[in-house]
């Protein structure tokens, strides 16, 4: 009799945990209007600000699950939400990830690393960063980590093409003495000689710790420890970028027809392949200026020019802007961007870098972009305040 309670004590006992266990979270299908306001405040663009919550409840409870960058963040939705709602269960986790420890930097360590929308190689390119650029580690997952370059774009890399570092240890990179890769792209060797091996190769825009050299060699060395050397005429000392380095019309136009026919990459920000965006923002970096990655927000710098009916009012190297002008209740939207060169000219990515005109009378006559011209941005300061750098 006792063993037989016993059984049926345990039945009901299991039974009771089962029931616990599969009481489910209803997730709401639209967002909440508490959490749509407080990303809009809090992280307006999704590629440069962590904001992912979700809204759910469980038998009497409001479930707040997600992540986000900021701690006032997650106080003010929590506060919100507890004004609204009786009983709230707070899952939301204030990044950096606790499981990243000290090391929440990382220095890049290949040419290019690839910045994906999720953590696998089959995922979208978003961007890329180079060699030498210090980035802002969010989170790791699946062999990447979530991280944030200097132009604040977020996504994931792979962790092998970064070395992780701590705060501290970034500030000492950032100190150290560096030099800036300016040419296209070179090579890393073992040796001070072309014919020796590759410890790596580099691309315009790549940043190398300054160890030491000759008149025709210097000795380099990458963040995880890997040096050789690298052709003195290849680099400049990093502090003569953006100073002795300085976007000039000229040098704008050079460097642009340098990358003809490099191909169409989505995503892509490099000499190694670029899209529209990417190719503007290569331009200028090798031209001593930071723009931002893509080309709705490079329309948010400079200034508006007037173009013109002929487009007499631009400048060799002022930025276009493609897509559709606001109007009949829409927005303006912007998907495309490229150089103006002078001459109603322009450079751009599309399906390769080449040349393209407003002139109907010229055999570069692009009718399609004409049409979906909507302005022009300058942001060259002051063409008479640089100098061209031969």
């Amino acid at each position: 009799m006792k063993l037989l309670k016993y059984i049926f004590l345990l039945f009901v006992f299991l039974i009771g945990c089962k029931e616990e266990k599969e009481i489910p979270m209803k997730e709401q299908t639209a967002v909440h209007p508490i959490v749509k306001e407080l990303q809009a405040k809090y992280a307006p663009d999704k590629r440069t600000a962590i904001f992912a919550i979700s809204v759910g409840e469980r038998k009497n409870d409001i479930v707040l699950k997600g992540e986000v960058q900021y701690s006032e963040a997650k106080s003010e939705l929590v506060k919100r939400f507890k004004s609204q709602y009786k009983n709230i269960i707070d899952s939301i986790e204030v990044l950096p990830s606790e499981d990243l420890g000290s090391k929440k930097f990382g220095i890049i360590t290949v040419s290019v690393a690839n910045m994906r929308n999720d953590p696998k190689e089959s995922a979208e390119l978003g961007s890329q960063v180079l060699m030498g650029t210090i980035v802002k580690i969010w989170k790791k997952k699946n062999g990447y980590a979530y991280i944030q370059s200097p132009d604040t774009y977020l996504g994931w890399v792979d962790t092998d093409q970064l070395y992780r570092v701590t705060e501290k240890e970034a500030e000492q990179w950032r100190k150290v003495k560096k030099v800036f890769v300016k040419e296209f792209s070179e090579i890393i060797h073992e040796q001070p000689n072309a014919n020796s091996f590759p410890v790596s190769d580099v691309v315009g825009g790549s940043v190398l710790k300054h160890i030491g050299g000759d008149a025709q060699w210097i000795k380099v060395g990458i963040a995880d420890g890997r040096e050789g050397y690298i052709k003195k005429s290849s680099v400049i000392d990093f502090h003569d970028w953006g100073t002795v380095l300085c976007p000039v019309p000229d040098n704008i136009e050079r460097t642009g027809k340098f990358l003809m026919g490099v191909p169409y990459l989505w995503g892509g920000t490099s000499v190694k392949g670029v899209d529209c965006s990417g190719f503007t923002k290569t331009v200028f970096l090798l031209n001593g200026q930071l723009l931002n990655r893509d080309a709705n927000q490079q329309a948010e710098q400079g200034v508006d020019i007037e173009p013109g009916k002929n487009f007499q009012n631009l400048r060799k190297g002022d930025l276009l802007f493609f897509g559709k002008k606001e109007g009949n209740g829409k927005a303006e939207r912007i998907v495309h961007v490229g150089i103006y060169l002078g001459d109603r000219v322009f450079i751009h990515s599309s399906g390769k870098v080449q040349l393209s005109s407003f002139n109907p009378d010229s055999k570069l006559y692009d009718e399609y972009n004409l049409r979906r011209f909507v302005r022009a941005r300058r942001v060259i300061a002051s063409v008479s305040e640089v100098k061209e750098v031969k």
